[in-house]
């Protein structure tokens, strides 16, 4: 638990780009089925689902 924690707050104060360690795309939820599809034949990509716009204008780190 304690590695975790110290991740977590690496990742919290942008010390760590986790969305490039990742490989993640952040997708909306109109694109789900593509992004499940796309997962499933095996994509090197992770998908981040945005329902509500949250994510919206956020800057990848």
């Amino acid at each position: 638990m304690q590695y975790h924690r110290g991740l977590m707050r690496a990742i919290l104060h942008e010390r760590v780009q986790i969305a490039k360690a990742v490989n993640a795309t952040v997708i909306g939820i109109e694109d789900a089925p593509r992004g499940y599809a796309e997962f499933d034949q095996g994509a090197g990509c992770k998908y981040v689902l945005n329902p509500h716009g949250v994510l919206d204008g956020v800057r990848p780190v």
